[in-house]
Order: structure tokens, then sequence, then C-alpha cells
């Protein structure tokens, strides 16, 4: 028998043609598995992309976390200077 055990037509020259027929693929490796995950990889860019634009402005996050990040625009919104994490000062 050529076939696998769950073929309906049962009349494939060879085994791999009955594999071939059934269009299964290969699946790979899981990437998060692996510890590689796109959608962290897309946070993590975007968070970082905000870390400069704020630094560009003259914030200073206390570091590249959104939370942070977000803190210090806040507070350097309402204050309407820029606000240093570092020092935990605004700047002049």
């Amino acid at each position: 028998m050529n076939c696998t055990s769950s073929c309906e037509s049962k009349d494939h020259n060879s085994y791999a043609e009955c594999l071939q027929s059934k269009r299964l693929g290969f699946m790979g490796v899981s990437p998060s598995r692996d510890g590689y995950d796109q959608t962290k990889v897309k946070k993590d860019d975007k968070e970082i992309q905000d870390y400069w634009s704020a630094t560009r402005q003259g914030i200073e996050p206390r570091s590249t976390r959104r939370a942070d990040i977000d803190a210090a625009v806040k507070l350097s919104n309402e204050a309407g200077k820029a606000f240093d994490g570092i020092k935990m000062t605004f700047k002049n």
C-alpha cells in the first residue's frame, strides 16, 4: 500500500504522492516557543520610537518603558517644561 491510512482514494503511486495530494505544509518552529515573538518586537520598537521622540523634545523619561515615557510626557505637558526623569526635576 502506497497511501496513508487516512487517504480516501487509496490510488496514489507513492506515499509521497499521497502526502502531496493532501497539500500538507511545513509549519516550522513556533516563533514564540523559541523566544521570538513578532508582537513583542513591534511593541518594543514602538516604545523605543516613543522614547526617542520624547528625548528629541528635551524630555528625559526614567526608562524606555511605556509607563515611564507616558508619565514624563504628561508631566512635561502639565508643567510646560521638559521633565528630566534621571534627576527627577524639570529642565529650565
